[in-house]
């Protein structure tokens, strides 16, 4: 199939409609041309979508691009579909997966995991630094309930159990190696730091 042929098609038909964007009116805006691709907020790289039809799109872009490009695409749907979805469809579970597999693979590419770090090193401003140890501070003072819960023996105990469960299911401790035998890999990411 010809994802980015699909792609110009939706975009296109949409656009046509001449549909207008406000709060509360049931659509969404979608940069044509992904920001994280270079796209702009100009008028002319937006088209007005549904909720269906957006997550649609961004189907569409993360299985026509290839690379670190479509890496930003499957972290765009991630996002998308999981961080944001309010009043959306959720996606398919064998989507999702192999969505997971294919943004997995993009974060082993060392260009994208540098990008990926600089955009974070980007949103962590002083102010945002500031607040963020403020708002911490707070919730840990000394007549705060939050600490007095995390300080309880029964959030340890609590704690203690689960990772006995964890560890005592032969699934997670087959997957828990495979992670290890890969980060500690001559091409692993631990052992090229």
């Amino acid at each position: 199939m010809d994802y980015a042929k699909q792609y110009q098609l939706l975009v296109t038909t949409r656009k046509q409609m001449n549909r207008k964007f406000f709060t509360g009116c049931g659509f969404e805006r979608h940069h044509i041309i992904p920001k994280s691709l270079g796209g702009t907020n100009d008028k002319s790289n937006i088209v007005v979508l549904t909720p269906r039809e957006h997550c649609l799109a961004h189907m569409l872009l993360a299985k026509m691009y290839t690379g670190e490009a479509r890496g930003k695409m499957c972290y765009a749907l991630i996002a998308l579909v999981k961080l944001r979805n309010k009043n959306r469809s959720a996606i398919t579970t064998k989507e999702y997966e192999r969505l997971r597999k294919a943004h997995y693979h993009a974060m082993l590419d060392p260009d994208y995991r540098t990008l990926r770090s600089a955009n974070t090193a980007k949103q962590w401003t002083p102010e945002r630094r500031a607040a963020v140890a403020e708002k911490t501070r707070l919730q840990w003072q000394t007549d705060n309930k939050k600490k007095d819960f995390y300080a309880s023996q029964e959030w340890r105990d609590r704690q203690r159990s689960n990772t006995k469960r964890r560890w005592q299911d032969p699934e997670y401790q087959r997957a828990r190696s495979v992670q290890a035998s890969e980060q500690w890999s001559e091409n692993g990411s631990l052992r090229n730091r």
